[in-house]
């Protein structure tokens, strides 16, 4: 009997965490799952934990890239959606987590908007080493609705002005990858929003307010890395997003989706990259200048927000330092 939901988990070298990933789909209210868990070539003991949760429970099944095919997460995604079973597709990095009604609640978003081909909702940024530093993303305007396409596309991805799903965060039904494909596996770093450019260009899309995942913030992160290589930059330019939106330029003059917006969108995420303005129009210009005074005022909350979290972690740490350190080693808030 096929699975309502194929969740796919490339790991590598991932033994630190991997276990746990496992146990928080083992822990789903909604039992009616499969489990792809794809070794990306590890070398540590991350296989063997696979191959043991794949012998305790039957709805888990450990498979492993060949030596043939590429390499990277992305590969290893697609291999997973070629294997995969279920009516229903989602994704989970083998070091973040699930909430344990992350299936029952998405299933049921799907079974009342039926026209949604995506679902995807907020994130909770996980500290383990310190919950006090755990945050979730605002989902804003954007929660509650179906959202046509393409206005996701160009507001989330391409402009930024909310939210860019995880990928521990969706649930796509199975139809979209017959039509669109998967990933992108020449990208290391975008390589989940090649997925999210293919889809919210055709599909409507449904963004629910309801935090379904945790994602992990840890220095061995393939995101933490490439900050340290200055590949990457959650809040700057860098040149990995250059290469995303040469893609995604390309896919959709490929597409043949001449839409007014997305190109307008295309020229301000250029524009925003670069800071070059002399392609843009003067409508687009004060687009593009609203949009920066929007991110410095949001730039300004997040310091405030930090400098009273230090303080306030400070303030504990003076009363009680002995319940302060066992909170930091133990995860605890």
């Amino acid at each position: 009997m096929k699975p309502r939901v194929s969740i796919i988990t490339p790991f590598l070298n991932a033994e630190a965490h991997l276990a746990e990933a496992i146990a928080s789909v083992r822990a789903q209210t909604c039992p009616d799952w499969e489990l792809l868990l794809v070794d990306d070539g590890s070398h540590d003991g991350s296989s063997a934990i696979a191959d043991r949760a794949a012998q305790k429970d039957s709805r888990i099944r450990s498979l492993r890239r060949g030596a043939d095919r590429p390499a990277g997460a992305a590969a290893a995604r697609n291999l997973g959606l070629k294997a995969a079973r279920g009516e229903f597709i989602t994704f989970l990095d083998a070091d973040d987590r699930f909430t344990a009604d992350k299936l029952e609640t998405q299933l049921e978003l799907m079974a009342r908007h039926p026209g949604a081909m995506m679902i995807y909702g907020p994130t909770l940024w996980w500290h383990p080493e310190d919950a006090r530093l755990n945050w979730t993303e605002n989902m804003r305007s954007l929660a509650g609705r179906l959202h046509a396409p393409p206005r996701l596309l160009d507001k989330v991805v391409l402009t930024l002005r909310g939210p860019v799903p995880c990928i521990c965060a969706v649930l796509i039904r199975r139809g979209a990858f017959d039509l669109v494909g998967g990933f992108e596996e020449r990208f290391r770093l975008y390589e989940d929003q090649t997925l999210w450019v293919k889809i919210m260009a055709r599909y409507p899309i449904y963004v629910s307010d309801h935090v379904t995942a945790m994602y992990r913030q840890h220095g061995g992160s393939t995101s933490a890395a490439s900050e340290r290589e200055g590949d990457y930059d959650r809040l700057g330019p860098h040149p990995a997003r250059q290469a995303f939106l040469d893609w995604a330029g390309e896919y959709l003059l490929a597409l043949e989706r001449d839409n007014p917006s997305t190109k307008r969108a295309l020229r301000l995420a250029r524009a925003m990259l670069s800071g070059d303005r002399s392609k843009l129009t003067i409508a687009e210009k004060a687009v593009l200048w609203g949009h920066w005074a929007e991110d410095r005022a949001r730039a300004a909350r997040r310091k405030l927000n930090r400098l009273a979290t230090i303080i306030r972690i400070s303030q504990v740490d003076r009363k009680n330092p002995r319940s302060a350190h066992a909170s930091r080693q133990n995860g605890d808030g």
